[in-house]
């Protein structure tokens, strides 16, 4: 991994009244090290973090190498 931002805790989870919650996501990247899809695979609770983790694991760079790999990551949303 080249670089990597961290989510932010979305304001829809606080107004929900969640206070943490997990996502495992799947993401494909190309030759360039870009991420050109994530694929959010469980959440808990549902559809809360989901947004946040998408947009936060796109703008993740990894080195160059093959396209079309693929990496599982489990994030931890924490108020």
């Amino acid at each position: 991994m080249v670089s990597k931002v961290e989510p932010e805790f979305p304001r829809e989870a606080v107004q929900a009244g969640v206070d943490k919650g997990i996502v495992k996501a799947r993401m494909t990247i190309d030759g360039s090290g870009e991420v050109t899809r994530v694929e959010v695979l469980e959440a808990n609770p549902r559809r809360v973090f989901d947004r946040a983790v998408v947009k936060t694991l796109s703008q993740w760079r990894f080195n160059t190498g093959a396209s079309g790999r693929v990496v599982e990551i489990d994030v931890n949303f924490t108020r």
